[in-house]
């Protein structure tokens, strides 16, 4: 059996897409109504579904899979905050979210927003 945590209490919204996020990427508030990518060490406030044209359709609550870069993850809560090429990474201080799976040959994360 397939264990799956897509879409479970999922909440999105479509706000305007500054600077140049990219879809299935952590991202922030940068104004009002307004996301950009993640910088290294940024909070993460959300996660890009998709973009079409100038605006975003951003998930801000539920569980998401992303990539990760440095040190894996540990399942359970783990802090974790923005890194380069739109990935997350473990952070001392950084907001703790809950960890589901990490997949290191694939160097994945799912947790809860």
């Amino acid at each position: 059996m397939l264990i799956s945590f897509d879409s479970i209490g999922q909440q999105c919204v479509t706000v305007k897409a500054n600077g140049t996020p990219v879809a299935r990427a952590v991202c922030k508030f940068s104004s009002n109504c307004a996301v950009e990518p993640c910088a290294d060490g940024d909070a993460i406030n959300g996660f890009v579904e998709n973009i079409r044209g100038k605006y975003a359709t951003v998930t801000v609550h539920g569980f998401i899979t992303t990539g990760y870069s440095g040190t894996a993850p540990t399942v359970g809560y783990c802090a974790l905050a923005g890194a380069e090429e739109n990935k997350v990474k473990v952070l001392s201080g950084a907001k703790e979210y809950l960890v589901v799976t990490v997949n290191e040959s694939e160097k994945t994360v799912t947790f809860l927003l």
